[in-house]
């Protein structure tokens, strides 16, 4: 049983959902967003789920993306209704495995979003087929990713979903769905659980849709399949951020992984450490949320048409200076 239906655009109360120009080469850097939405910033938060993934992206405008929702049933829709989130305009399941999509079922009964996204990967078991008995049950618009860019309009924000590579059958991992999220000149890839092969053919053939980005959420988990020097070298991210179990079986992060990091002076922020990590952006500077995180530049400043990076000296791999914190109105 597969609810998924073909979709080419749609536009639905400010969320649009698209294809990208032609050509996997189309670039994912937007102007930056208008002064009004400036007054409230957007939030995306690393969840702690355990040894899992599930990110929160919220617009100044009010709109919802849930990328993952971890590995247990409850635990996701509890960490939306702790922060205020009352509907999800679209849910993203990056790929077939249950520590991505444990919790998602709950989400989809309980918050009803508008569109779900995940691919067709043959890839499955009883309880992804529940979940997908869920999305039709709801009547939600299933959408997939395709060989070119889609573009994800949640207000102000915008969410490039990678080209999908060729289907894996040898490795889910490399099914995953790959995003780029752009709020003027903040931004965040994450990519799922991609190994090698999958992040290879998103480096040879969509470039632009990784480099400079402010934030690298660690490919698996930080495991050493996950990340390396070609990688890092594309994204130049000024902060890393692994979603990690503490004391997983797994080793995550690979200690391979930690130490390119620091080699290459990238801070990295553990869920298995910190609980959900969030930050804040109004487009020129982000803030970690946090009373004893510091405020960063976000460093991508548009330039001509092309992205400069305008902070790269500010970087340190030690623990940034105490701020005060931020005060966001969100919770």
């Amino acid at each position: 049983m597969n609810p998924f239906k073909p979709l080419r655009s749609l536009v639905l109360c400010g969320l649009a959902l698209a294809a990208a120009a032609a050509g996997s080469s189309a670039r994912a850097q937007d102007p930056a967003p208008p002064s009004t939405a400036r007054l409230r910033p957007m939030v995306v938060d690393f969840l702690d789920v355990g040894q899992g993934d599930s990110i929160l992206v919220r617009s100044p405008e009010g709109k919802v993306a849930l990328i993952d929702a971890g590995p247990t049933r409850d635990e996701a829709a509890r960490l939306l209704k702790a922060k205020g989130i009352e509907s999800v305009d679209i849910a993203i399941v990056t790929h077939h495995h249950l520590d991505h999509y444990g919790g998602m079922e709950k989400v989809i009964r309980e918050f009803k979003p508008r569109f779900f996204m995940a691919t067709g990967s043959s890839h499955t078991t009883r309880s992804y087929l529940k979940l997908l008995e869920a999305v039709r049950d709801e009547g939600i618009t299933s959408v997939e990713p395709t060989g070119k860019p889609r573009r994800i309009e949640l207000g102000s924000v915008i969410l490039t979903v990678f080209p999908q590579p060729a289907y894996s059958a040898k490795e889910e991992n490399d099914n995953s769905i790959g995003i780029r999220l752009q709020y003027g000149g903040f931004s965040v890839v994450m990519t799922g659980d991609s190994e090698e092969g999958e992040r290879a053919a998103w480096v040879s053939g969509s470039p632009d849709l990784l480099r400079e980005s402010t934030v690298l959420k660690l490919a698996h988990h930080g495991s050493r399949n996950g990340t390396d020097q070609e990688w890092l070298d594309l994204i130049r991210p000024e902060i890393a951020v692994a979603s990690v179990g503490e004391g997983n079986s797994y080793g995550h992060p690979h200690a391979e992984a930690v130490s390119l990091l620091r080699r290459n002076g990238i801070p990295l922020l553990r869920t298995d450490q910190r609980g959900t990590i969030s930050i804040i952006s109004n487009g020129e500077t982000w803030n970690l949320v946090k009373p004893d995180l510091a405020s960063r530049r976000a460093g991508r400043a548009r330039a001509g048409g092309r992205v400069a990076a305008s902070g790269r000296q500010s970087r340190t791999a030690a623990r940034p200076a105490r701020t005060a914190g931020a005060s966001t109105g969100w919770r």
